[in-house]
């Protein structure tokens, strides 16, 4: 049974978590398996809300998705909204403000 992707590579990401002990072929290919489907639907579901509007899947779909399914909560550092560093700026000095604002009333 072929996968799509590289069984190596699925085996060095699980061995780097401190927690796995041997990893058998049969479970390596369940791993493989599953991510591979995961991904199927990650982008599967991702796509479906924006091909009413455009053929093209982009980065910014599937951070949307990511932000509004509570399902996928756990990839919300992995696939964070992009943003811009004038907006970046902008949030750090508003940060800024009210961090001084609370000191002043301590």
């Amino acid at each position: 049974m072929e996968t799509e992707l590289p069984h190596t590579r699925i085996r060095t990401i699980m061995k780097s978590s401190l927690d796995t002990g041997q990893i058998t072929n049969e479970v390596l290919y369940l791993m493989t398996k599953s991510t591979e489907m995961f991904i199927k639907h990650f982008t599967r579901e991702a796509y479906s809300n924006v091909k009413k509007t455009t053929n093209i899947l982009k980065y910014e779909h599937l951070a949307d998705l990511v932000q509004n399914n509570e399902n996928l909560e756990f990839l919300l550092q992995i696939v964070p909204r992009k943003i811009t560093v004038k907006n970046l700026q902008g949030l750090l000095k508003q940060y800024e403000s009210t961090e001084s604002s609370s000191e002043e009333e301590n």
